[in-house]
Formats: C-alpha cells, sequence, structure tokens
C-alpha cells in the first residue's frame, strides 16, 4: 500500500476540508464544527447506518470497498446479516442516542470515511493485500496514541483527525473559549479552569479530550496534557505547570 507522510495527509485533507465549506448546506453560514455525517453522504456519496456491530461494543464501525455481507445484530442481540455494497459505512446504533458518545461517534464516521478517500484516491496501491481487502473495521480507543502497527488504519486515524478537526477551526475555537494562542498545560486537578474550557472545545468542536489533545499536540497548539493521570506531580512540577 501508499505509504503517506503526515504531510501529504494534511494536504488531503485540506481539500476536502474545502468542499465541505463550499457545501450548499453550509457555505452560507457561520461553521463552527465539521459535521462528518453531511460529508460523507454529500461529498464522498457514501451511506451511513447504524447497526449493533458487536456484543461487547469493541467494534464501532466498519466500511468496505466492495460488496459483500457481515454480521450485525438485532436489538434482541440476534444474529443477522447486512449487506456492504462497497460505499456504506456502518456505525455502532448505540453511538447515534448517547450525546456523551457523540464524539466517537463522529471519529468512527471520519475514519471509515477516510478510508473510503484514500481507496478513490489510489484504487490501485489501497486496500489490496489480503489483510485488507474485506471489512475495515474501527475499533474502540484505536485513535490513541500508540506505535504504528497497521499503516491502513494510521492514515485514516490522521486523515480523519485532519478533516474532522481543521486546525482553522480549532483556532476559532481556542479563541471563542479564552485559551489563547496555546495552551501549556491541560490538567483538570493543577488547572482545572483551562481543563474546563478545553472540555467545553471538545465538546463544542464534537469531538472527544482525547482526539482533540491528540490534535493539538500535532498542530503546537499544546504542549503537555494529562487526560490519563492528572496526578502525575513528578512529569508536571519539575517543568513548571501554570496554575
Amino acid at each position: 500500500m501508499k505509504h503517506l507522510s503526515r504531510f501529504d495527509i494534511e494536504a488531503i485533507a485540506a481539500k476536502y476540508v474545502k468542499a465541505y465549506m463550499e457545501l450548499p448546506d453550509v457555505r452560507n453560514t457561520k461553521i463552527y464544527r465539521i459535521d462528518p455525517e453531511l460529508l460523507l453522504e454529500k461529498i464522498l456519496g457514501l451511506t451511513v447506518e447504524y447497526q449493533h456491530l458487536s456484543y461487547d461494543g469493541s467494534i464501532l464501525g466498519m466500511t468496505s470497498f466492495t460488496e459483500l455481507g457481515v454480521q450485525v445484530l438485532e436489538d434482541d442481540d440476534n444474529e443477522a446479516f447486512f449487506f456492504l455494497d462497497g460505499k456504506t459505512v456502518l456505525v455502532e446504533k448505540d453511538l447515534a442516542f448517547d450525546n456523551k458518545l457523540r464524539g466517537r461517534k463522529n471519529f468512527t464516521l471520519m475514519h471509515e470515511g477516510s478510508h473510503q478517500i484514500f481507496k478513490t484516491l489510489f484504487p490501485n496501491d489501497y486496500g489490496v493485500t489480503q489483510k485488507s481487502s474485506g471489512v475495515h473495521y474501527y475499533k474502540a480507543n484505536s485513535e490513541r496514541n500508540k506505535p504504528i502497527s497497521d499503516w491502513e488504519e494510521w492514515q485514516a486515524n490522521t486523515l480523519g483527525a485532519a478533516i474532522l478537526l481543521p486546525e482553522t477551526l480549532i483556532k476559532q475555537g481556542m479563541f471563542l473559549f479564552n485559551l489563547g494562542d496555546k495552551i501549556e498545560c491541560l490538567n483538570k486537578i493543577y488547572s482545572p479552569e483551562v481543563y474546563k474550557r478545553f472540555e467545553a472545545l471538545a465538546d463544542f468542536l464534537g469531538c472527544s479530550k482525547k482526539a482533540l489533545a491528540i490534535r493539538m499536540k500535532q498542530l503546537g497548539l499544546l504542549k503537555k496534557e494529562y487526560l490519563d493521570n492528572p496526578f502525575d506531580i513528578i512529569n508536571i512540577y519539575p517543568e513548571g505547570c501554570s496554575v
């Protein structure tokens, strides 16, 4: 498959963000966030469906480039069969009904949409190996920073984040929520006011706090974050954390 740099992926993302901004649905309005479902349907020509995808909720989304059948679950947990036509994105149904999971739903949509974008742009290089030629599954917590073990998944995560959270909209949100030009330290215990404004920004942009923190660090808009362990005093105080 084609290995793209982060710079390459950012350039691709910019084109799709521009296309989104020019959609008749939004071009005459003030845009504060990207609606991934609108982008998938109007720009990529995809159909979005919501089904229960796993018993334990570990599978959040799936898509395919060809026609094939996948197992889904009915509301009573009975197994059912869903036909993927190569232009459909399936999303875990529970994500559609809990506003607290909106960020996870949006990232899932954009992740699966990114697989379809890469297939459109690089039809001969993408999704052609035995491992990637079937169904692309998006699993819980896949957006977290960790060593790259699957280039297709890393590239889909990176493109999904770049489209869902473009730099211009993040900076606009930072201004609206009085976060300045850069957050030096994100910690809910030692810098609670900044944390509350950051939390509100993530909700405003329709993403999870973790996804926003990762994206802001990539863009140089966030220096240090302690979302996973706010009591990590040893690492906080030696370098100084504004409180």
